[in-house]
């Protein structure tokens, strides 16, 4: 993928953080561990902040939004809504298009839907799965949710079907990774190994701990980072 294709997308991804772009002049990110990615996504219109001088780098992030920032910046379409498909998301969500899309081509994991239910119907010669559950968009997301979900992202966009023969080290040195869910630990570790997350400098991942602006925007820099 060129670099070019993906600043094009620049534009969209902003609003995931705000509705309106800014230069990086956000004086509360001075001296910040984070200031360096934070700076450089959002001259590149990648992320923006609350105001023209404040990003809140330790502010929350929601699933929606980091959803819609690693479809957005690895280029993969959203769906048009179809009522009764897409979980509890009301039609009208800004955020509708992404899950739809992410479930049409399996991007989320089904235990990151509470009360996860499938099936399969044929309709105008076209077979697809309906899903029924709660993807809470607007809970805020945990670290090991954005291991999972950059890395079912980033096997999609590679068009890797399974995370069979995908290689990771078992290495990971991560004090506390058996605090982290059972389901999310094979994505951790590929996350790992791709470059994605990183720990916390403590020797801990914290993963079940609610991800900040600042470690997304991290993690969305590194995508960009492999991606290019």
């Amino acid at each position: 993928m060129k670099f070019k294709r993906v600043i094009a997308a620049a534009a969209v991804i902003a609003a995931a953080f705000s509705q309106t772009a800014f230069a990086a002049e956000f004086n509360d990110i001075k001296g910040h561990w984070a200031e360096e990615p934070i700076s450089i996504l959002a001259d590149k219109g990648i992320v923006s902040g609350l105001s023209e001088t404040e990003f809140n780098p330790d502010g929350i992030v929601t699933r929606a939004e980091f959803l819609r920032m690693i479809m957005m910046v690895m280029e993969i379409k959203t769906n048009d809504y179809r009522s009764g498909e897409c979980l509890e998301v009301p039609k009208n969500a800004w955020y509708a298009v992404y899950v739809q899309g992410a479930l049409d081509k399996g991007l989320i994991p089904a235990e990151m839907i509470e009360n996860y239910d499938v099936k399969v119907v044929n309709s105008d010669g076209e077979t697809r799965a309906i899903y029924s559950g709660k993807f809470n968009s607007e809970s805020p997301i945990k670290r090991e949710e954005i291991a999972a979900l950059t890395q079912t992202a980033y096997q999609y966009w590679t068009n890797i079907d399974t995370m069979q023969g995908t290689n990771y080290s078992d290495d990971i040195d991560f004090m506390d990774l058996g605090s982290a869910s059972r389901w999310a630990l094979p994505y951790i570790r590929l996350a790992y190994a791709q470059g994605f997350i990183s720990g916390m400098g403590d020797g801990n991942f914290r993963p079940l701990a609610t991800a900040t602006r600042a470690q997304a925007a991290v993690v969305i820099n590194k995508v960009l980072n492999k991606i290019k």
